[in-house]
């Protein structure tokens, strides 16, 4: 029997419902909080337009990653067991820095990745990665680590654009100038302590501000009181999944798939791609994340990704749809001889099911598979549909042309050309590399 389960609004901002008459599910894995209900967010603010360009030119606010997996782990041999288990090693982490890190399967496929923050000398936070306590166990005790789970204690909201730096140091009185991409620092935000970390998924200027959930919604009003005087914006669901395209960071289950052993736990395939293919799973350099490999240890996958670095293979790119072939199909979706799939203009969303499905579509030379295109999208910047997308290496050309299949399998499928153009997409101002001495310093 079908239950409808009890649902909540999401208790870390203030929600004012008749503004916002539309919720979804959290982008983090939905599970009940300890309450036994369910959180749901926003789906959206404004025009998806309006908060997409919010995210380059002034600043984004964004709070839809919460309640999420976050582990308080204290013990240094928490570094010697993630150099078991995922592809990284942390032999240079100094106490601040924040590190990209992937678990794969035996096969060289991404299980997971998240992020790894030292905060003292024997003490981390891991976002979005497995239970260190699962681990430990399923490793005979090995580590001497103590760790929990801190998902209904901590928040993070995601700020990001040109103006996110101005912001986060009005809202801490706190000069953050100094502060490189990748690296955090405490601070407090009216009194309450806070950790903001520069990072962000729509590749421009970004910052988190991480905290108590206690003061999860005095913070995000506060974000919203200082950020008015520079434009900001809150979004939601679909601007924050097209941040990761135009972003150019793949995200598990948005832009590639896992293998579960559980039957009836996994991301339903939508989209031309064969349900069968391997295409659907990602390896660290399906992503263009190779560089993060390190083969120095022993780690599950290795073998399979050693083969895999020292032969042709895939590697992501960017394709650019073809503007008559996108009009050719929305053309045809009004014939109802053919019922060819409905492209919706701003992404591939599924309403119905959230974020257990994913949108993959076959990329094509001729009859032959040579790639899986994801995250499509028409960005409100450029005016450009553009996906995310592996391909095999020898495609990975500036201005190459392939073409897309369009449509599930069973439907009338048509191709739509499309060309390659290298990451990042976004060229300019990227946070990695942003000069934010252009940016004038806080004066309180």
């Amino acid at each position: 029997m079908n239950v409808t389960p009890s649902v909540k609004l999401t208790p870390l901002i203030p929600n004012l419902v008749p503004r916002n008459k539309v919720f979804v599910c959290p982008e983090s894995s939905w599970m009940p909080d300890s309450d036994g209900a369910w959180q749901l967010h926003p789906f959206a603010f404004d025009r998806w337009d309006v908060e997409e360009m919010s995210y380059y030119d002034t600043c984004s606010l964004h709070c839809a990653l919460n309640p999420f997996n976050v582990f308080e782990v204290h013990g240094a041999d928490y570094l010697k067991m993630l150099e078991f288990v995922t592809v990284n090693t942390f032999r240079t982490f100094p106490v601040g820095k924040a590190r990209h890190t992937i678990f794969c399967d035996d096969g060289g496929k991404i299980l997971t990745d998240g992020i790894v923050i030292r905060t003292g000398e024997e003490d981390f936070l891991g976002f979005n990665l497995v239970d260190p306590n699962f681990l430990n166990q399923q490793m005979g005790g090995m580590f001497n680590i103590q760790s929990r789970n801190l998902r209904e204690e901590y928040f993070v909201f995601q700020l990001c654009g040109a103006r996110s730096l101005e912001v986060v140091e009005q809202a801490c009185r706190k000069d953050l100038h100094d502060l490189k991409f990748m690296w955090s620092c405490d601070a407090e935000v009216a009194g309450a302590k806070v950790r903001v970390l520069r990072t962000g998924m729509a590749g421009t200027l970004a910052y988190e501000i991480h905290g108590n959930v206690a003061d999860a919604q005095m913070i995000y009003g506060k974000l919203l009181e200082v950020g008015a005087e520079y434009g900001i914006q809150e979004i939601g669901r679909l601007a924050y999944v097209n941040q990761h395209c135009e972003g150019s960071i793949f995200q598990l289950a948005e832009h590639f798939n896992i293998r579960f052993d559980i039957p009836g736990d996994k991301f339903l395939l939508t989209g031309s791609l064969p349900a069968d293919s391997e295409l659907q799973y990602h390896s660290p350099y399906d992503c263009g994340w190779g560089g993060l490999v390190r083969f120095g240890h022993e780690f599950p996958g290795k073998a399979a990704l050693l083969e895999e670095s020292e032969r042709l293979h895939n590697t992501a790119v960017h394709l650019l749809w073809n503007k008559e072939d996108v009009l050719a199909v929305q053309a045809a979706t009004m014939d109802p001889e053919r019922r060819v799939d409905y492209m919706d203009m701003v992404g591939d969303y599924d309403y119905r099911n959230n974020c257990m499905s994913i949108h993959m579509d076959a990329i094509m030379d001729g009859e032959q598979i040579i790639g899986a295109s994801s995250g499509r999208m028409l960005s409100a910047k450029t005016r450009e549909m553009v996906s995310i997308a592996t391909i095999r290496e020898d495609y990975a050309v500036e201005g190459r042309e392939v073409e897309v299949l369009w449509g599930r399998p069973g439907t009338h499928q048509m191709r739509v050309r499309a060309t390659v153009t290298l990451l990042p997409y976004i060229k300019e101002g990227r946070n990695d590399n942003f000069d934010v001495e252009q940016i004038p310093h806080p004066v309180f």
